[in-house]
């Protein structure tokens, strides 16, 4: 009996011979991620965590964002990273999208 191997190609598994599976792989993303605090919050700032809504960002891709601004984990960051034009701050820079520098507080940072 001949030995068989397989290629993975896109989401299928291509036997040597006529054989092979396709499937795709179930997107599971939460709609509402709280970025986690990394610094305590200034007196007078709101004590919530900021949240980060998908379907709020729907006309993007996954890949649009992930991996190469943020991970495809929850990770911190701070306003001044921000304010540099990482994570949030690449887009919301007061051109593609209001800026973080100018917005009020309470349009991210949102009680839980």
């Amino acid at each position: 009996m001949a030995e068989r191997r397989g290629y993975l190609v896109g989401g299928c598994l291509l036997l040597t011979g006529a054989l092979s599976l396709c499937w795709r792989p179930a997107l599971s993303m939460p709609d509402a991620v709280r970025i986690p605090i990394v610094q305590p919050h200034p007196n007078g700032a709101p004590p919530d965590a900021a949240l980060f809504r998908h379907g709020r960002h729907d006309q993007f891709s996954c890949a649009g964002c992930h991996p190469g601004l943020f991970p495809k984990w929850r990770a911190g960051f701070t306003h001044r990273d921000m304010n540099e034009g990482r994570f949030c701050g690449t887009c919301h820079d007061g051109t593609a999208a209001f800026d973080v520098r100018t917005a009020d507080c309470k349009s991210c940072h949102v009680p839980k």
